[in-house]
């Protein structure tokens, strides 16, 4: 499939198909996207999320995260990365001139993923820490289809979250850079933050995130 029939695919589900049909033989796809359908579609702000891989999971990413709303024990919640994102969500979406303290955001990260979508470039699991050569290398060949699953979902704001570099080499080179850390493309807000497994103080990312977002705002 060449990238003027990927770009033509209307529907994510079709894309998801062809997409795993071009994966090699034994690998296993993990589907992501949107997390709430009926969320989505009502949220204010549709906030998307752009990673890497998953580690060594082999799963539908989008029903491992909404079994984990609901299942305290859940094992995305004992990490960093889905607790993180919510709060950033949580801050993004309240946004009102100001950000929302946070330890708003910690309170609220678990049902504001409800509101989000998440996708990882590279659909198969990786390693506890990713192998840069090759998921570069992933990222430069599945890039259109990176590229037409964004167009699909449609977001107001997407958040590169330690994939800035090659999102903007492989998938939208065309973002233009705005303000620090914020870029922009046919209206939609690109925001260049650390991945969110960074080992990093949780209130200095989120204040990295929600700082570069209203310089924007205030430009």
């Amino acid at each position: 499939m060449d990238n003027k029939e990927i770009s033509e695919i209307k529907c994510i589900d079709e894309l998801m198909a062809a997409w795993e049909e071009a994966f090699p033989e034994g690998w296993h796809f993990n589907h992501d996207g949107v997390i709430s359908k009926e969320n989505w579609d009502s949220s204010g702000k549709k906030v998307l999320f752009v990673l890497k891989e998953t580690n060594k999971a082999k799963q539908n990413v989008v029903t491992a995260i909404n079994r984990a709303i609901e299942v305290k024990s859940s094992g995305w919640w004992r990490g960093k990365v889905l607790r993180r994102v919510g709060r950033w969500a949580y801050g993004i979406k309240n946004y009102d001139g100001v950000f929302p303290p946070f330890k708003d955001a910690k309170l609220n990260e678990k049902n504001t993923i409800k509101s989000i979508a998440y996708i990882n470039i590279r659909k198969t699991s990786g390693r506890a820490k990713t192998d840069q050569k090759t998921f570069d290398a992933h990222a430069r060949e599945f890039a259109p289809f990176v590229r037409r699953q964004i167009e699909l979902i449609k977001p107001d704001i997407v958040v590169l979250c330690g994939t800035y570099n090659q999102v903007k080499r492989y998938v939208f080179p065309e973002i233009k850079k705005i303000s620090e850390r914020v870029h922009m493309y046919e209206g939609v807000v690109f925001i260049n933050a650390f991945h969110p497994a960074a080992r990093k103080k949780s209130a200095l990312l989120y204040h990295q995130v929600l700082d570069n977002y209203h310089a924007y705002k205030n430009l």
